[in-house]
C-alpha cells in the first residue's frame, strides 16, 4: 500500500514538476495515478496517460476507480500515443515530446483548464523498444528537472524489476533528471532524500 501523506503528495504535484515514480507492483501505480487524477480534478488540470496504444490506455483505467467516459466527455482525461514522442518512429526525442506536450497544454487551455497532467504507466520498456538504457537517461536529461510551463509529469519505472535485472546503477541514475521522487512509502524533492541507494535497495 502507498503512504497516505505520499499520495497527499502526488495529488498536490504543482505545475512545472518533472516526477519519477517507482514502483514494486501495479497496484501502487494505480494508487499513485488516482491521486494524481484527483488532484488534477480539483485545480481544474487536464490529466493525460502516456501509452503505447490505446488498448493499454482502457486496461489501464479499467483496473482504477475512474469513470473514463464522463472524464474523457469532459475533456478531462485523455490518452497520448508514445508514438507522438519518437523520432523517425524508432527512437525517443524530447524535442518530439515537448512539442507534444505544447500541443496538449494549447488544446487544454481552449477547454478552459489552468494546466496539463502527464503520467507514463511504465516507462522502462520504451528503452528496450526505441533505444537504449542510455537512450532513455538522455531523454530523461534534455527533458530537465522541472518544466517553465504549465506541465507536471510523472515518468514510472518498474524499480523491483530493474533491481532484479541487476540495473541498480541505471535507477538511481534516473533519479537525478527528476525534480521529485516518488517511492510508496517516500515523496520528496530533489536534495531532499538521505539515502536515495538504501531506499532502491530496499526492493530487492
Amino acid at each position: 500500500m502507498v503512504s497516505p501523506v505520499v499520495l497527499e503528495y502526488v495529488a498536490a504535484l504543482p505545475l512545472g514538476s518533472h516526477a519519477i515514480h517507482c514502483y514494486s507492483n501495479k497496484n501502487e501505480v494505480a494508487q499513485i495515478f488516482d491521486s494524481y487524477l484527483q488532484g488534477g480534478l480539483e485545480r481544474d488540470e487536464a490529466v493525460h496517460l502516456i501509452t503505447p496504444n490505446h488498448e493499454t490506455y482502457t486496461n489501464f483505467l479499467q483496473a482504477t476507480n475512474v469513470n473514463i467516459e464522463s472524464l474523457e466527455n469532459d475533456k478531462r482525461l485523455g490518452c497520448v500515443l508514445i508514438a507522438d514522442f519518437l523520432l523517425d518512429k524508432d527512437r525517443l526525442s524530447s524535442t518530439k515530446a515537448l512539442h507534444s506536450a505544447l500541443k496538449l497544454i494549447q488544446e487544454d487551455e481552449e477547454f478552459g483548464f489552468k494546466g496539463t497532467r502527464t503520467f507514463t504507466t511504465s516507462t522502462e520498456p520504451h528503452y528496450s523498444n526505441y533505444g537504449s538504457p542510455s537512450d532513455l537517461l538522455q531523454y530523461e536529461r534534455e527533458l530537465g528537472r522541472s518544466f517553465n510551463l504549465p506541465l507536471s509529469a510523472v515518468c514510472t519505472y518498474n524499480a523491483r524489476g530493474l533491481v532484479d535485472a541487476g540495473l541498480d546503477d541505471l535507477l538511481l541514475t534516473l533519479f537525478k533528471p527528476h525534480g521529485q521522487i516518488i517511492f510508496r512509502g517516500l515523496a520528496c524533492a530533489q536534495g531532499e532524500q538521505t539515502s536515495v541507494r538504501g531506499t532502491a535497495e530496499g526492493f530487492r
